[in-house]
This record gives C-alpha cells, structure tokens and sequence, in this order.
C-alpha cells in the first residue's frame, strides 16, 4: 500500500515534518518520533518494538516489513 505523499524523503520537495504526520496516519497504533535536525528516526510498540533509522523512508520500509503490508 502507498500512502500518498509517502515518497522517497530525498528530494528537495519532501517536507519532514508532513512526512512524519502521513507516518503517523498509516501507523496509528505505533509511536513516531523524529529528530529533523540530528536526523534521527524512531518508532516504538511496547516494550517489543523500538526501530530506529536515518530517514522517514527507512523508517517507514521497516515498519512495512514488520507489518508485512
């Protein structure tokens, strides 16, 4: 499934902090966090999911091959 406006965060377009909104839209029952500056990526699930990367686009294709979507 792809979200609209769920691209590749790379190009100039791409702003991160709508990004991380459509994040939490497809992922409601995951917390995302996510540090623009650093740039640090996290999503947590309990005490059984903590995944961390360098970009939405990491993030989200981990989250994707963990929910098998």
């Amino acid at each position: 499934m792809n979200t609209p406006g769920l691209g590749h965060p790379g190009g100039s377009s791409v702003d991160p902090a709508a990004y991380l909104a459509a994040l939490r839209a497809e992922f409601p029952y995951i917390g995302i966090v996510a540090d623009f500056r650093r740039p640090i990526w996290m999503a947590v699930q309990g005490n059984h999911l903590f995944i961390r990367a360098s970009d939405g686009f990491v993030l989200r294709q981990r989250l994707l091959e963990l929910t098998r979507r």
